[in-house]
This record gives structure tokens, C-alpha cells and sequence, in this order.
């Protein structure tokens, strides 16, 4: 999906460009296409756009406005000695933010690539503990948002048109997440799932469920809590944990073939260790970045392990 399709599904005319080069060199020429496009204001209810002239003729223009938020990452990373699988912007492929959403997560491009039209899409929460590593364009993104969005959605809103309506359905969602998540007896499974939907931009979740329905039966019978987390959450990065996103998940670099790994951090690789009983009886198992032992943690499934990491709980033993 292009900006084209944005444009189509928001009812509106491709604006006429004028004469000259520029365009697509410094950032994605489809999002230089949405911001001369669309006014100021919020699509689909949470995603809006980083407004700037364009066309983009310094990095370091586009990303003055953002460079505080990207500071409190890095800071808030580091006091968590948490890591992200990319570096941030200004490091050299660094990621760049180019939105936000309504509940104050950031829209980022992975710059890895030298060409602009082929930067994808990472998406962090409020507090940059889920990192969600997405194959999408800036334009598909927003346009896989507004196909998502529930009945009753606008399309698009003006900011005052937001404040007025769907900002308070928005203020409602956040009380009902902050309400499941101070229940003392939240279930992992349960707690992970709360956070994740909290991100709250439509489309995600059925791009999860892409992800697990190509993966089929490939991998035979898989613990149910993985499954339930995995329909939410598409890959990315919990907690400092990087989690592989399903279809490319699920490895056995062991010999004996009793490790399946699902994710690593700090250079170990996590998975269960799968020799004995049924998958809801297994339990998160890890090898150190030699590969030269395994450790078992006998009492953490993936979504306790998860919840663990998340509470700040970073041991092995």
C-alpha cells in the first residue's frame, strides 16, 4: 500500500506537486506526500504525523522537534541497561521518528537501508518498553491503521475536532487498561496482552494474526501463552527481550534438536527446552552467546519470563 491508498480511503485528491528535484532524498517520498496532503490532526484516531515543510532538505531539520523524545529513550533505556536491536537517530542508521499516537507512543523508521522508499516502521509505546518491528512503509502503515479501525471511527480529525470526540474514548481506554492492570491477581498471559492493546493503533493486531496464520501448523503443537501473546504482539522487542516475530521464530540451533528458540538478549538465545512433557509443561530455557551451555528456568513460562523482564526482574536463575 502506497499514500495513494491514504489518500483514496481519506476521500482526498492527490495534491500537484511542483516542478523540481528533492523529493524521496532525505526522507520517504510517500510521507512527504502525506504531509503536503493532509492538514494538521489525527488519522484514525491515534497516529499523527510529524508536520514539516517539504520537501526535506536536512535530517537534522526534520528531526529537531523529536530530539528531546529521542533523548528520553536513550536515557530511560540505559537506567534499564535494556537494548534495542537498532541504534537511535543520530547514530548512523539510527532510527528516525516520523509520528506519534494518541497514547504519546513514536512511530520510527529503521534507516538501515540506503534507500528511502525502503524504510520500515517500528512502533514503541509511552514508555518504550514494547518495541514492535513492523515490514510497513510510513504510507502503509497509516493506511493499514485506517483499515483497521472500528466502526464509528473518523478517518480523520481536525485536533479540536479529536478533543472534542474521540479523545475522550481514548481517556476511557487508558482508565480500563490502568484498571485491568492494577488487579492484583493479573494473570502474565493476561498483563502483556493489556499492555500491548494499549498501544492502541488499529491494524497491529491483525497483522499478529497474519503472522501466526502463515506460520499454519509448521511447528506442530506451541504453548498456549506464546500463541495468545503472539496474536497481539507481530515481533519486536519486550522488555530488552528481542522476540521473533512468528514466522521467522521457532529455531533449533542445538544439535540434539531439544532447544527451540524463540528470541535472545544480551546474547544469550531464549526458548524452551523441549525434551520432555507436553508444550504447556515446557519452560524458558537459555544458552549463553557460545552456545556452550543451557540453563533452564523451571519456573518461567514465555509470558512469566516476559512479565519478569518487565518488572525489572533480569535474572537467569
Amino acid at each position: 500500500m502506497s499514500h495513494l491508498d491514504v489518500l483514496r480511503l481519506l476521500g482526498l485528491d492527490a495534491p500537484v506537486r511542483p516542478e523540481g528535484e528533492g523529493y524521496g532524498q532525505i526522507v520517504p517520498e510517500g510521507f512527504e506526500w502525506l504531509v503536503q496532503a493532509l492538514p494538521q490532526g489525527v488519522i484514525a484516531s491515534p497516529v499523527l504525523l510529524g508536520g514539516t515543510d517539504v520537501p526535506v532538505r536536512l535530517l537534522e531539520d526534520f528531526t529537531r522537534d523529536t530530539a528531546p523524545r529521542v533523548a528520553d529513550m536513550k536515557e530511560t533505556l540505559e537506567s534499564r541497561e535494556q537494548e534495542i536491536w537498532l541504534p537511535l537517530h543520530p547514530r548512523p542508521g539510527g532510527m528516525v521518528p516520523w509520528g506519534r499516537t494518541a497514547n504519546d507512543g513514536v512511530l520510527l523508521w529503521d534507516t538501515t537501508s540506503t534507500d528511502t522508499a525502503d524504510w520500515t516502521t517500528v512502533l514503541t509505546d509511552t514508555d518504550f518498553q514494547f518495541w514492535l518491528d513492523l515490514p510497513f512503509s510510513a504510507s502503509e502503515f497509516v493506511a493499514r491503521a485506517l483499515a483497521g479501525r472500528g466502526e464509528g471511527t473518523p478517518a480523520f480529525e481536525t485536533y479540536q475536532e479529536y478533543e472534542a470526540g474521540t479523545f475522550w474514548t481514548v481517556a476511557e481506554d487508558k482508565r480500563a487498561t490502568a484498571t485491568v492492570l492494577a488487579y492484583r491477581d493479573i494473570g502474565a498471559v493476561e498483563e502483556i496482552v493489556t499492555r500491548v492493546r494499549s498501544i492502541g493503533v488499529p491494524g497491529v493486531r491483525q497483522y499478529a494474526e497474519e503472522l501466526l496464520g502463515r506460520a499454519g501448523e509448521s511447528f506442530g503443537a506451541l504453548p498456549e501463552d506464546y500463541l495468545a501473546i503472539m496474536r497481539e504482539f507481530p515481533g519486536g522487542v519486550v522488555a530488552g527481550v528481542r522476540v521473533f516475530p512468528v514466522v521467522a521464530s521457532l529455531r533449533r540451533p542445538d544439535e540434539d534438536g531439544l532447544f527451540l528458540q524463540w528470541g535472545e538478549a544480551g546474547g544469550r538465545a531464549f526458548g524452551w527446552r523441549t525434551a520432555e512433557g507436553a508444550p504447556e509443561e515446557w519452560r524458558v530455557a537459555c544458552t549463553e552467546p557460545d552456545a556452550s551451555a543451557l540453563t533452564c528456568l523451571e519456573d518461567r513460562t514465555f509470558a512469566t519470563f516476559l512479565r519478569r523482564r518487565l518488572r525489572g526482574d533480569h535474572s537467569t536463575f
